[in-house]
């Protein structure tokens, strides 16, 4: 009898460990896992070329491919005139400056910067699925629910712990 009870006890502590778990991983979902697809090749044909493709930013340093000085004009212009540092989009310093804001609130700072420069085949809602892909590259899942401009989860909300930036 004692040893079912503690089987049973044992039971019911493994169960609330698992819903513990499952609970802290439950993180609102924003996007589509297609916002993200068309945000990524969005992202890899302008946004990588200043942010790298890694999106960890550039810091200036000589290695830094590819070189500002083989880019368009309106590239070296941005990258030169902030001293070689372009933020990153994903990691810490990302998380600071924009998880208390919403996806909407990012989102409206990614569309500003499609205007300036504009992805292959951009459309109007090109500057969502480019807010997807960098949710994505910093830990947040996809879901059924798109984003949409005036989405108001926090981005903060949207990554899982422990998983705000890109391996």
């Amino acid at each position: 009898m004692i040893h079912h009870r503690l089987m049973s006890v044992s039971v019911l502590a493994l169960a609330a460990l698992s819903c513990a778990a499952f609970a802290d991983d439950a993180r609102p979902t924003v996007f589509t896992s297609a916002q993200a697809r068309a945000g990524k090749v969005a992202y890899e044909s302008t946004c990588g070329i200043c942010h790298l493709n890694s999106l960890k930013g550039r810091i200036g340093a000589p290695d830094e491919l590819p070189d500002p000085d083989t880019l368009p004009d309106n590239f070296q212009k941005t990258i030169n005139g902030a001293g070689g540092y372009v933020p990153p989009l994903i990691g810490e310093e990302f998380m600071e400056k924009w998880g208390k804001k919403t996806a909407g609130e990012f989102a409206a700072r990614i569309q500003n910067a499609v205007m300036g420069f504009p992805p292959k085949g951009a459309d109007d809602t090109t500057f969502l699925a480019l807010t997807a892909y960098i949710l994505k590259s910093n830990g947040a899942s996809s879901g059924n629910q798109a984003l949409t401009a005036t989405t108001s989860t926090p981005v903060s909300a949207t990554v899982a712990k422990g998983r705000s930036h890109k391996s």
